[in-house]
């Protein structure tokens, strides 16, 4: 089950994508729970709504398909090809991994780090897929970053590896766009990776959020990326440093994660340079691709 965040002539709404079916999810909502005598005037078409709520759960969205295909509604429901596609969800924060894939660091002739590597993403730098990566006029090197990204479904404090899993509503793909001249500046200096990470449009995430419960566990995802078509990541959730339940336990005892933070996990070796006319794309398995062109400030 795929969800997506959409927009038609001013109009939000969800969609969900299964077995080949593209249906209006907000509307699917809305009829089933006016038969369930459940029906509210506020309509769900936020990814937030649905993780606020609880119902961002196969359970839930399985008797939504099921009332669709027991009432023949497929057809009424089904979204025409006008229609964009937002980012997932903005969230209230976004904390980032360095350094977490092995062949990656090796490429960088780095050490292993002894602990996950943090950073902050701001919730400002978010785009969806389709939008542009824009390119600031004063700095020199923009590279592109594929990451798999997971989606925090409950308050998670102090949470235990063991019990991690549960606390993640879904996954999605993720560019950590990176200003690489500013952090080859910063890093010998001491100073954080903040500024060159979070410019406005270096957050693309998207197309969609594929339910928690649709991944198998240990997680292992092929994540990708291209560049003009050209292959230029290749990678594995496999190589991962340190893995998703490690990563969830670390920062939980750091802070509290709220219900639709993001944490996106790292990035696989063959990362590099990107410039206005490039188009960008990344695929995380069983997700779909997010696609962005890069322009000029």
């Amino acid at each position: 089950m795929r969800i997506y965040s959409l927009s038609e002539n001013d109009n939000d709404f969800l969609g969900i994508e299964e077995d080949n079916k593209f249906i209006d999810l907000t509307r699917a909502i809305a009829l089933y729970e006016a038969s369930q005598s459940n029906y509210t005037e506020e309509p769900v078409d936020t990814i937030e709504q649905l993780i606020f709520n609880e119902i961002f759960i196969t359970g839930y969205l399985g008797n939504i398909l099921e009332f669709i295909s027991k009432h023949s509604l497929s057809e009424d429901l089904a979204i025409s090809d006008d229609y964009s596609v937002n980012p997932p969800l903005y969230p209230g924060k976004i904390i980032a991994l360095g350094n977490n894939y092995r062949k990656h660091i090796e490429e960088m002739n780095q050490k292993l780090p002894e602990k996950p590597v943090l950073f902050g993403k701001w919730p400002s730098t978010v785009i969806g897929h389709g939008d542009a990566i824009v390119k600031p006029s004063w700095i020199g090197s923009m590279s592109y970053e594929a990451e798999l990204a997971f989606i925090i479904g409950k308050p998670a404090k102090n949470v235990s590896a063991s019990e991690a899993m549960n606390y993640i509503a879904g996954y999605t793909c993720l560019n950590d766009i990176t200003a690489r001249d500013i952090q080859r500046h910063d890093l010998p200096a001491g100073l954080p990776w903040m500024p060159s990470k979070n410019f406005d449009t270096f957050t693309p995430m998207g197309p969609c959020v594929l339910l928690a419960e649709m991944v198998k566990d240990p997680v292992e995802i092929d994540v990708k990326s291209t560049v003009n078509g050209e292959l230029r990541q290749n990678g594995n959730t496999r190589d991962f440093i340190f893995d998703i339940p490690t990563v969830l336990e670390y920062i939980s005892k750091i802070m509290t994660l709220e219900p639709g933070d993001v944490v996106t996990t790292g990035t696989p070796e063959g990362v590099g340079a990107i410039e206005p006319g490039d188009v960008v794309e990344i695929t995380c398995g069983g997700i779909g691709t997010l696609s962005n062109h890069v322009t000029a400030d």
